[in-house]
């Protein structure tokens, strides 16, 4: 009985261990093609190095990318390009915001995000 407690005590922590951890969560963008915005770490231990963002669209479509660790810790994500924007989601001093380039014309949209500390 208690090999059998302790287990289940060592299996439960490697679970806990492997959850996905979510590090920024952005809502209400203001992209015609994406709603919100999720970066959360894997689950699976051999993608340490990789984090995942997640998209939902108006329509309620999820899509889910890899993106480099690095990336993100310099707040420079780069988000699919629609149409003819290039397009990242980058860290500002006061939060985070979209910005696009279309030819040689830029734009920004403010992000509502909650970000988990760095550090």
């Amino acid at each position: 009985m208690k090999t059998l407690i302790a287990l289940a005590s060592v299996l439960f922590g490697f679970k806990a261990m492997a959850a996905s951890e979510v590090l920024l969560n952005c809502k209400n963008l203001d992209q015609t093609d994406i709603t919100s915005a999720i970066v959360q770490t894997y689950e699976d231990p051999a993608k340490r190095f990789s984090l995942e963002l997640i998209l939902i669209a108006p329509n309620g479509e999820v899509n889910s990318l890899e993106i480099d660790s690095e990336d993100y810790n310099e707040g420079w994500i780069s988000l699919p390009t629609d149409d003819t924007a290039e397009r990242y989601l980058t860290r500002q001093a006061d939060g985070w915001e979209i910005f696009g380039t279309i030819g040689q014309a830029s734009y920004s949209a403010k992000a509502e995000c909650e970000e988990k500390p760095l550090y």
